[in-house]
């Protein structure tokens, strides 16, 4: 933060890393919920000065849909995804491959044989449960810790470029009316398109 923005004391709110996801439910672009105004381009009138402090916004959503970065990541996301779908198929067609010679073989396998292949079932459900559990549902699951790791560097430079538009425009606070749960916003605080524009340099 510049040492002009540290000297006013006042806290400035940035998206934070993670904040951005592929995909994100928005309010639609152009507005916030409840709003029918369209939203205001290149010469705004913000800043909305209250208490001193000088505010905008910026939809999440709209970078998300517009920025090519996270269709990237979105693409590659469901690579890995389809991989790990192709192992865990793989590992339930193997298992029910040993139930199946187990069901078909039972009368006449030796007891050996039989506890065998039964513990290879059990051990082969297990291990078809685990790899679930830690690739999907987990909540450090490989799909979880795969995103983040393609999405941080992305969202440092929305972040980057937020920062550097509200130090630009004089702001004290940027909310995201997407996470912030913003129920009315005048379209002319929005620096949606600022961003962008940033993003694009």
């Amino acid at each position: 933060m510049s040492g002009a923005w540290a000297q006013k004391g006042l806290a400035v709110i940035l998206l934070s890393a993670g904040l951005f996801v592929v995909g994100c439910a928005g309010t639609g672009p152009g507005t916030s919920p409840g709003s029918n105004a369209t939203p205001a381009t290149g010469g705004t009138s913000f800043p909305w000065s209250s208490g001193g402090s000088k505010l905008a916004y910026v939809r999440s959503d709209v970078i998300s849909q517009k920025l090519p970065d996270y269709r990237d990541v979105d693409n590659a996301l469901k690579a890995d995804n389809n991989q790990w779908m192709e192992e865990a198929a793989k590992m339930e067609s193997e298992l029910r491959g040993k139930e199946s010679q187990l069901e078909e073989l039972k009368l006449i396998l030796s007891a050996d044989r039989r506890k065998q292949l039964e513990d290879e079932v059990t051990s082969g459900r297990k291990e078809l449960q685990k790899f679930r559990q830690t690739t999907w549902y987990d909540d450090n699951s490989r799909y979880l810790k795969r995103r983040e790791e393609l999405m941080k560097p992305i969202d440092s430079r929305v972040n980057d470029a937020i920062y550097k538009v509200a130090e630009a425009r004089g702001l004290d606070m940027v909310f995201d009316t997407v996470s912030g749960n913003v129920v009315f916003a005048k379209p002319g605080l929005d620096i949606t398109d600022l961003v962008l524009e940033e993003l694009e340099k």
